[in-house]
């Protein structure tokens, strides 16, 4: 008997039913990962397990006994405990107290003995090896890999029957994926994981047992030895996804779109470059590289130094505004935090930045507006009830469907992209890069942060890698290799540039 069995879970959301007659079940000692598109209601089911969302019908069964889980408190009493995609973290709080929320030692008087607090939560990041995080820093400081990092800590320190993990790969750096993945055999003799995952390296390499949802239903259950990459994808999306990438053809225009120089912040120092017209130029490099910190400073978020040309004049992007209206468009990592105003709906995200366009003096064009946001949702296959559904609603995938017909309704004519494709499933990754390809031939520019070096390789047309804020290589994509990129990345290979 399954330590957990969930069997006919049936969840139905306005317009949508999310999830159908789903079976899943789990023993303890294994790595169940679950797999599917965006959408295909893995995160619902994990929802419902974890008591965020009530089921409309099924049962749940823990150690052969009927449960009944209406809130994350009836969840954590039965020992079971998520890591989600997108934290939960205090963000004024420390890393130690988010850690041990709720379990301080307090001294005799009820005050928290902080020396003890910092010292205890040191040890504790120490043995499960991400003695890197500061047990006296504010989750505010973080990173998002960082933050990632604390968030599987915290639920590793409530030491869970049942843990499940909802796509941490989707931002933790491979050195720190390969230390989750050391922790996850080491605890699995004595836990259950439920692990959501779109990276097929780590699918096989990790999982016991595979599970397949298609929207909303079951479609099969396999063992890792059972199947490949190529079947794997046909389960998923139901179709042959065929190249992943779309076909290189050589890269010759020489006009330079924008033109930087001696760019440097107080974590970038003295970065140029070129970037063409029609040219995808992927930023390569380990966490911590000054990846992020490029966008943010062309984008206007960040105070620089240096110059930077678009079109042969100078621009001042001393904010984003002044960015937007220099024809500059960013899609950031973190769709949830600064990409999207999720209580809006799909049709007021696509329109966010791009006002001006549907604007009669100082009143809204209804029509204009509605007009806009149909032919960007059937532009871009944004999969949604209608264009009045709350983007918080939509899956990953759609989600950052939307972020990007934002940008391209607002005619931007370079795009800085950092992290395209994270926590998104193989079938939108796939559209995605058809739709990167099929800008850069109408002229766009794109500057493309990733931390997946296949990505980086199958779609730029030139690849920079950056290390500790500088540009440590310049490299072809027909000519390097992972192995070289990662060279560069970690300082032990440098050209003079």
């Amino acid at each position: 008997m399954p330590y957990l069995s969930m069997r006919g879970i049936t969840k139905t959301f306005p317009g949508v039913r999310a999830l159908d007659k789903v079976d899943f079940d789990l023993e303890i000692g294994e790595i169940h990962t679950l797999v599917g598109e965006n959408g295909a209601g893995k995160s619902t089911l994990i929802k419902v397990l974890s008591g965020a969302h009530k089921r409309d019908s099924g049962i749940i069964e823990i150690n052969g006994k009927n449960v009944h889980i209406t809130s994350p408190r009836d969840a954590i009493r039965y020992g079971i405990y998520t890591v989600q995609q997108h934290f939960s973290l205090q963000p004024n709080m420390t890393v130690a107290e988010n850690i041990k929320f709720g379990k301080y030692n307090s001294s005799i008087i009820g005050l928290v003995n902080w020396k003890r607090l910092f010292e205890e939560t040191d040890r504790f990041l120490r043995d499960i090896g991400f003695d890197d995080i500061d047990a006296t820093k504010n989750i505010c400081e973080l990173s998002v890999a960082e933050g990632q990092k604390v968030e599987i800590a915290k639920a590793l320190y409530r030491k869970p029957k049942i843990l499940i993990m909802d796509e941490p790969s989707a931002v933790l750096p491979k050195n720190d994926l390969e230390k989750l993945h050391s922790i996850l055999q080491r605890i699995k003799k004595d836990v259950g994981i439920i692990y959501i995952s779109h990276h097929f390296e780590e699918i096989f390499k990790i999982s016991d047992r595979i599970s397949v949802l298609k929207d909303g239903k079951n479609v099969d259950t396999v063992f890792p030895s059972e199947i490949n990459n190529d079947s794997l994808v046909k389960l998923m999306v139901g179709r042959e996804i065929g190249d992943m990438y779309p076909s290189r053809t050589e890269f010759r225009n020489e006009n330079v779109v924008l033109q930087v120089g001696n760019l440097s912040t107080t974590k970038l120092h003295d970065i140029s470059f070129e970037l063409r017209e029609g040219e995808i130029l992927g930023i390569a490099g380990l966490m911590g590289a000054g990846r992020t910190e490029l966008c943010k400073a062309i984008f206007g978020l960040d105070s620089h130094n240096g110059n930077i040309e678009f079109k042969g004049r100078k621009v001042h992007n001393r904010t984003p505004g002044k960015a937007i209206l220099n024809g500059f468009g960013y899609v950031t990592e973190d769709r949830h935090k600064t990409g999207l105003v999720l209580p809006m709906s799909v049709k007021n995200n696509i329109s966010l930045v791009g006002h001006r366009k549907i604007c009669n003096l100082c009143f809204v064009n209804s029509k204009k507006d509605k007009q806009t946001a149909i032919e960007f949702i059937e532009k871009l296959k944004i999969a949604t009830p209608g264009m009045s559904q709350l983007v918080e609603f939509l899956s990953g995938g759609n989600q950052q469907k939307v972020v990007l017909a934002k940008w391209l309704f607002n005619g931007a004519e370079v795009l800085l992209l950092d992290e395209p494709t994270r926590g998104i499933d193989v079938g939108t990754k796939a559209e995605i890069y058809r739709l990167m390809k099929k800008l850069t031939n109408d002229g766009m520019s794109i500057i493309m942060v990733s931390s997946e070096l296949p990505e980086i390789i199958g779609m730029s047309d030139r690849i920079l890698v950056m290390y500790k804020g500088r540009i440590a290589g310049e490299l072809s994509p027909e000519e390097t290799s992972e192995e070289e990129i990662l060279a560069y990345a970690a300082g032990l290979k440098v050209q003079n540039l």
